[in-house]
């Protein structure tokens, strides 16, 4: 049942409709879909065709696509920050996430969550043969954090709640350092408590466009049983190159389809996020769609932001084709070069039918984004009228109803949720906020800059992190942390890819690690950096004569991290095999950034050391050895080092769960230990640089 709210609601919405002045604008928001109309005379080229020509460009397309992107350049002057907030204002979805979480507090309740739940009642995702069989297994590729399952979840507890449910998710891994920030969501608070249900591959990175990776998630997923439902939400950081967006993402898109044609069942459901139908690959990619589906569908989820280009392609009932005598093609241009070489059909081969109806459907949704900009640009020089206001105020809250109301949304109860209701209180630390700060244009001219400009950049955007983030520096000398009562150490290895370099960690706040990378990418400041003696570290705060002192080599960026790394944890080990009970040591250039270090510390601040304090001018003091027999599992994971050590593609990434270190103080340590230590480094390569200069 509804909460105390639902009278009010439903009087809202009568009392919202008497009027009617919205009524053809609420129909248009919520009816934003084309439908392609199979023509029995097409034809799918033979095997020999595919991948055999270059690309090739339609004239109407390129058109259209000059037209978007002259609406899209208006916005480079603008500010991320203050473009997205007026464009949030003006969003007539903008309050359909506050109703629902005030009426029917879904679980893991996100936009993607509404987008979904949008999907699957617009159309009939839940194939036949899932409601009389009471069955189905789905995949979601490319899902983090996860709110699709979530709003599956909910769609079938509400509409069919006998349905027997299994599921598989795909993503970049968050917990692999390796990943880049940029086109990961590092969101786990889901994923979390759900990793059995993840697979990441066989590298362990859980990227798609490997086409060993993707043969394990289909073989993960099939397993189950059949596989009726396959979404694919993926995207990739297109900041640099707002005009390029399909060219950026359909690489991506077309693995996700490859790997989902190969896992479904027949009459089962595709959902694929793409963006605009203006290239060649999309172009082809639709033509195969219409072939191996009864019906496809584009539709753009009033949940979905206005001004964007993100469609949704919904494709019903899969024939289930023989794909074997194709895969040998597919698979040549799955994550390589030949996708972006060569085009998937000829352009001869596409009937002209065919083509008008991707004229007919590149047109309908550009002319609404267009639209969209054009409408917020003019409301944003005429901010000061009132009646604008008044008008969105009184659309953002009738959609809001009507999504509710249209949609039939109920809450369920916490025990039919998939994490039965503990998503609700979850409260942890965002390493890594969505936002960029500046317009396109600053982006653009940073490159330009010279070395003292962009040294002044760098350093006020670090000023600014500071400023609105107060978990970035410890306050006093030394945090200690006491190892409390001995923990039970259970090793769990994680294998996959070595580490080249880090790009990502879920032991930082991203920006900050980002501002640290930035530094080092530009050659000159590496240069400065890297070859000119360092100044003497003092500390005059910190008393480390009764500690004995293990200083590690730093990182030379010409070797491979993971070498580097374990080279490193032999030093370490060397180092505290030599110690007596009662010791202390100062360890000194230990990383707290990747999975492997963090568990090795973990392993001495919880079962060896008495007490483990950060230092804030960079150090790791480990107090009081208690328990020297623990060190055995230090031993362990060496034989476990060695036995990996000549593989190139494998190697130790991790030797405990994160559920058991990525929690509680012992995590919120380290991430604050590492915030005040890359600030530190920056301020320390700021100075330096600005001597040199």
């Amino acid at each position: 049942m509804y909460p105390s709210g639902e009278n009010y609601f439903l009087q809202s919405r009568q009392k919202l409709y008497r009027g009617e002045e919205f009524e053809e604008e609420l129909n248009d928001l919520f009816n934003k879909k084309f439908q392609f109309r199979f023509n029995s005379e097409w034809v799918l080229p033979a095997a020999d065709n595919w991948f055999s020509e270059s690309p090739w460009k339609v004239k109407g397309l390129e058109y259209l696509k000059s037209r978007l992107n002259f609406h899209k350049s208006q916005l480079n002057d603008f500010s991320i920050e203050e473009w997205s907030s007026h464009t949030r204002r003006r969003n007539p979805a903008g309050e359909v996430c506050w109703k629902l979480r005030c009426l029917v507090n879904p679980e893991f309740l996100t936009q993607a969550w509404t987008k979904f739940y949008e999907c699957a009642s617009t159309y009939n995702v839940i194939p036949t043969e899932a409601v009389s069989d009471m069955k189905m297994v789905s995949l979601h590729l490319c899902e983090a954090p996860g709110a699709f399952i979530t709003s599956l979840n909910h769609y079938l507890k509400l509409h069919h709640p006998n349905i027997v449910w299994k599921w598989v998710a795909n993503t970049l891994n968050p917990y692999y350092e390796g990943n880049s920030p940029s086109n990961m969501i590092s969101d786990d608070r889901f994923m979390f408590h759900t990793l059995d249900n993840w697979d990441f591959g066989v590298d362990n990175t859980g990227n798609l466009m490997d086409w060993d990776n993707s043969q394990a998630i289909i073989e993960k997923a099939k397993s189950l049983g059949k596989v009726l439902l396959v979404t694919a939400d993926g995207s990739i950081d297109c900041l640099q190159k707002p005009d390029a967006q399909e060219e950026v993402t359909s690489p991506l898109h077309y693995c996700e389809i490859v790997t989902a044609l190969q896992t479904l069942s027949p009459g089962g459901t595709l959902i694929f996020k793409l963006f605009t139908v203006f290239e060649h690959s999309t172009v082809s990619l639709l033509y195969l769609i219409n072939h191996l589906f009864k019906e496809v569908n584009i539709y753009k989820p009033i949940t979905s932001r206005q001004g964007n280009s993100e469609v949704y392609a919904i494709c019903l009932q899969y024939k289930g084709i023989d794909l074997t005598p194709y895969l040998p093609i597919l698979r040549s241009a799955f994550g390589t070069e030949l996708y972006t070489n060569k085009s998937l059909f000829p352009l001869e081969k596409i009937p002209e039918s065919f083509l008008k109806q991707i004229e007919e459907c590149a047109y309908y949704f550009c002319s609404i984004q267009c639209q969209v900009i054009n409408n917020n640009l003019q409301a944003y020089l005429m901010q000061k009228n009132i009646a604008l206001h008044r008008d969105m105020k009184k659309i953002r809250a009738l959609v809001a109803s009507e999504f509710i109301w249209k949609y039939d949304l109920k809450p369920i109860d916490s025990a039919q949720e998939i994490l039965k209701g503990a998503l609700h209180e979850e409260n942890k630390i965002n390493t890594n906020p969505r936002y960029h700060r500046g317009s396109y244009t600053e982006r653009q001219l940073y490159t330009k800059m010279s070395l003292k400009e962009k040294l002044k950049n760098l350093n006020s955007f670090l000023q600014a992190e500071l400023l609105s983030n107060p978990t970035i520096l410890i306050n006093e000398s030394v945090k200690w942390m006491s190892s409390g009562e001995s923990a039970k150490i259970n090793l769990v290895f994680t294998y996959g890819r070595p580490l080249q370099k880090i790009n990502s960690s879920k032991f930082i706040f991203v920006p900050i690690f980002k501002l640290y990378q930035q530094i080092l990418a530009e050659e000159e400041f590496k240069e400065i950096i890297l070859y000119r003696p360092p100044k003497p570290k003092t500390d005059a705060n910190l008393e480390t004569e009764a500690y004995k002192l293990i200083s590690l080599p730093e990182f030379q960026y010409k070797d491979s991290y993971n070498v580097h790394e374990k080279n490193c944890f032999k030093t370490l080990l060397n180092g505290l095999r030599e110690l007596s009970d009662g010791e202390s040591i100062l360890l000194q250039n230990f990383n707290t950034l990747t999975h492997f270090n963090v568990s090795v510390l973990y392993i001495l601040s919880k079962s060896c050391f008495e007490k483990t304090g950060f230092s804030s001018s960079g150090g790791i003091l480990l107090n009081n050895l208690i328990d020297k027999p623990s060190l055995k599992y230090l031993e362990i994971i060496d034989d476990e080092c060695n036995k990996v050590r000549q593989n190139e593609k494998k190697d130790v990434l991790n030797s405990l769960p994160v559920q058991v270190t990525n929690v509680e103080d012992f995590f919120s340590n380290i991430v604050f230990y590492n915030n005040t230590f890359y600030r530190n480094k920056c301020m320390e390569y700021f100075e330096k640089i600005e001597q040199y200069l």
